[in-house]
């Protein structure tokens, strides 16, 4: 959804090295711009590099806060700094992203049993350069966070 929503610009994802592993998932998720996240520290300097480059000429990279996706979940999790250090280095925005389900009804219920869904897109959140870097990066965190959640409560 998320790529839709961006098209027709191209959307990264980060995602498991390991998932690159699965056969024909590997195929599906690098059509998709997947980025793998590696597990060595000599590879996660390649990685940072190459997110900071392509934040840097303006692409957009999309990153599950909470480190993970978790199919149907409906509330927020803790976030994690990764992707707020990211847009803090590079001086771009974040954009809040949510989803949110609803229960089908009605006489769909019966052939549709898993719920709609719909992406709410936020507001862009700009870091705040007149704090240092670790105070933008929990403020960014912080009103992120507090944003998607207004969305979820209502």
């Amino acid at each position: 959804m998320v790529g839709i929503a961006n098209f027709p610009s191209i959307t990264y994802y980060p995602t498991l090295e390991s998932n690159f592993g699965i056969p024909v998932v590997r195929h599906l998720i690098k059509l998709l711009h997947a980025i793998p996240i590696p597990k060595s520290v000599r590879a996660k300097i390649e990685f940072n590099h190459t997110i900071n480059n392509l934040l840097q000429n303006g692409k957009t990279v999309h990153f599950y806060p909470e480190g993970s996706l978790w199919p149907y979940y409906t509330k927020i999790r803790h976030f994690k700094d990764g992707a707020f250090r990211f847009a803090v280095e590079n001086n771009v925005p974040v954009i809040p992203m949510v989803y949110t389900f609803k229960q089908i009804t009605g006489i769909l219920k019966y052939i549709k049993k898993k719920p709609t869904i719909t992406l709410t897109i936020l507001e862009p959140i700009y870091p705040d350069i007149s704090l240092d870097k670790f105070e933008r990066i929990k403020k960014m965190k912080e009103e992120t966070y507090n944003n998607m959640n207004n969305v979820k409560s209502s």
